[in-house]
């Protein structure tokens, strides 16, 4: 994860347990990608509200112009890169639920609203994932995601979360939700290994 905040996008639809962001582009710059897959992202409301979310899907839609450019064989990184930036259609990113803050607390359970149309999204700093993965009970969220692809997802927030963390905390962290993960995952022992066997990859 990168080092500050970063706007995602806007708010498209939205529900109590997933919404969807419309971006422009792709960013790939000073050790940020941005949107990418496990990232902690937020919506703030008025008087300190917060919605918490994991990126579970990206998808980059094709337009009218795209498909011509394609079926002419252009080659042109320039006339590629112009159309990278000015896009028609926006990059299409789903957002699992997370959890929600009010009155300076986080809470790892659905939101009393879901963020508004053209909110925007914008990623956590490393401070932000640390404290929003201090307590284990955001991983039963996305453990019983059944939009997303729950398994992945886990891995990658979870490697997110311990790459917050300063270097000498980093594997205690892992240990401790891999233990949570066995606790959760107690009566479903090939799951539990498919995800451990990621994480310590």
């Amino acid at each position: 994860m990168g080092q500050g905040p970063v706007q995602v996008g806007r708010v498209l639809r939205s529900s109590t347990t997933a919404f969807t962001v419309g971006c422009r582009q792709l960013i790939s710059q000073q050790g940020q990608r941005v949107p990418e897959f496990g990232a902690l992202v937020k919506a703030e409301h008025d008087h300190g509200h917060v919605v918490y979310g994991l990126i579970y899907n990206v998808t980059i839609e094709d337009d009218a112009f795209v498909r011509q450019l394609v079926a002419a064989g252009v080659d042109s990184a320039e006339v590629i890169e112009d159309q990278r930036q000015r896009r028609q259609v926006p990059i299409i990113v789903d957002v699992l639920v997370a959890g929600f803050g009010s009155g300076g607390e986080i809470f790892h359970r659905l939101p009393p609203q879901p963020p508004a149309t053209l909110d925007p999204i914008v990623t956590c700093g490393q401070a932000e994932v640390v404290r929003f993965t201090a307590h284990h009970d955001w991983l039963r969220t996305v453990l019983c995601a059944e939009d997303a692809p729950a398994d992945q997802l886990l891995v990658a927030s979870v490697r997110a979360a311990v790459e917050a963390r300063p270097s000498d905390l980093q594997e205690a962290y892992r240990v401790a939700a891999g233990r949570e993960l066995a606790g959760l995952l107690a009566l479903d022992l090939t799951r539990l290994d498919g995800i451990l066997r990621h994480l310590r990859a």
